[in-house]
């Protein structure tokens, strides 16, 4: 049985060693004791997710999340009890296999009016009618699945006002719609905000509205996209200094040269940033032999040079130029958006992220675009080999990183069911694999590392040291996309 409690992280009344000791007895009274939402401790099933699906699917995106999808597709969500036979449907598909291998699939609920038939991708999508609708159950879209790659296609459905749900026919989307995930710089093709389903793994589905998550629920849990942990405080103050030192590099730049060039702020470094971790994770995800990457946040961390009781480090890097690429990359990039959007008549003009995204249609940028992808195609692939990649912000110092010491120190992990990490819920660490737990046990021992997991299923966990204790993350796709 779990536990649910609610800290404040600025609460200096008790040393954190106190603390942590404190957490895993698990029934300190210093703690004040709150439930976190019921998905966080619950097991949840379609039922309870058309309940939170009608709740969200009405919600108004913010204004960092509008997109140009086309207005005038019918949005109306079914009933509730076709909506439950829809996801209770694909829930007994997700634990299927074909062929002996797992199911994966993209199914959209829309008239194929929606897609006219003289298009297709990159720009469109090719609709392909049956001659005659196939019968919605679990049994066809498993017949169907091989013949739908989830990167590239999608299953259509309609409602038939008397013989119910039932399969249209096949669309081909092409692979453009995953930019938003995994990083790229050309014109995505929107789907019309209608009913999508993902079917990613055993229990692992995913609702949107077009291409906005409204639901993920992995294995009975509700992962909550707006505990987005990038966009939390203590991370932001993690990789402050490294954009300190991006910023004044930048100043230095801006008073050496003769013509314009505009000025960026912190904001604009937080997204080049936050792009390429995205990129690492969304390559480690598509191999699905998962990785494991430990980022220190300074330029060269005493704890992995020479014999140390925490990470043996297999193949190390040699510390000259070559390992510096990811932040001369990132220098380039903002160079060159400073550069070609300088203007003499405001020598002070600050640009934003946009503004780059804006400028992507230039060689140069396409250039650049490419070289960071390649970076991250690069550093993903060290984690192919047993062991951790040990990363700083300077880019990759490793591989084959091995975790060592003993695993039994450490009993429980706090689950994040926000941002900050005030509300979570203790779990036991003996219910993960061992690659979590060695990450647990190295966070415990480390406190200033940050440690990402990529499972061979796709999920990704982020673990920290928080509030006197391991603090998880289950990272969604949607906080993979919030920022792009």
């Amino acid at each position: 049985m779990t536990k649910s409690f609610s800290f404040e992280p600025e609460d200096r009344r008790f040393p954190h060693i106190l603390v942590s000791s404190l957490v895993n007895l698990r029934y300190s009274i210093f703690y004040k004791k709150q439930l976190s939402p019921p998905d966080a401790y619950m097991h949840v099933y379609p039922t309870e997710l058309v309940d939170l699906i009608n709740k969200r699917w009405s919600d108004p995106p913010p204004d960092s999340e509008k997109t140009d999808q086309p207005q005038d597709a019918d949005s109306t969500l079914p009933g509730k009890k076709s909506l439950v036979q829809l996801i209770s449907t694909c829930y007994q598909v997700s634990m299927m296999r074909e062929e002996d291998r797992p199911v994966t699939l993209r199914l959209i609920l829309a008239s194929p009016a929606l897609f006219p038939p003289d298009q297709g991708p990159p720009e469109g999508f090719l609709r392909l009618l049956f001659s005659s609708p196939r019968p919605f159950n679990e049994y066809e879209l498993r017949r169907l699945s091989p013949a739908v790659d989830f990167e590239r296609s999608m299953i259509g459905i309609e409602m038939h006002p008397e013989k119910g749900f039932q399969v249209w026919g096949l669309i081909n989307s092409g692979i453009r719609w995953l930019q938003e995930e995994r990083g790229g710089s050309k014109k995505t093709n929107q789907l019309p905000k209608a009913f999508v389903l993902h079917v990613t793994g055993p229990g692992m589905l995913t609702i949107c509205k077009g291409i906005k998550i409204i639901a993920t629920l992995s294995n009975g849990r509700l992962l909550d996209s707006k505990a987005n942990v990038f966009q939390a405080n203590w991370m932001n103050k993690l990789f402050a200094p490294e954009r300190e030192i991006l910023l004044r590099i930048h100043e230095n730049f801006r008073s050496s040269v003769l013509y314009p060039v505009a000025r960026i702020e912190e904001e604009f470094i937080k997204s080049l940033q936050f792009q390429l971790l995205k990129r690492v994770i969304s390559v480690t995800r598509m191999s699905r032999h998962g990785g494991t990457f430990i980022i220190f946040r300074s330029d060269d961390p005493p704890e992995i040079s020479g014999d140390n009781p925490h990470i043996h480090l297999k193949y190390t890097f040699q510390n000259d130029e070559a390992i510096e690429r990811q932040q001369y990359l990132m220098i380039r990039t903002i160079r060159l958006a400073a550069t070609t959007l300088g203007d003499i008549h405001q020598p002070d003009r600050i640009i934003t992220w946009r503004d780059y995204v804006d400028l992507r249609h230039e060689s140069s940028v396409y250039d650049l675009e490419e070289a960071l992808y390649e970076q991250a195609q690069f550093v993903a692939g060290l984690a192919a080999v047993d062991g951790a990649v040990v990363t700083s912000s300077r880019g990759a110092l490793g591989f084959g990183g091995m975790i060592v010491g003993s695993l039994d120190k450490l009993t429980e992990v706090a689950i994040a069911n926000d941002a900050e990490g005030k509300m979570v819920t203790l779990a036991k660490v003996e219910g993960y694999g061992s690659r979590h737990r060695s990450v647990y046990h190295l966070c415990n021992a480390l406190h200033q590392v940050m440690a990402i997991v990529v499972s061979q299923d796709g999920n990704v966990q982020l673990a920290k040291w928080r509030n006197g204790i391991v603090t998880c993350w289950d990272l969604t796709t949607q906080m993979l996309i919030g920022d792009n």
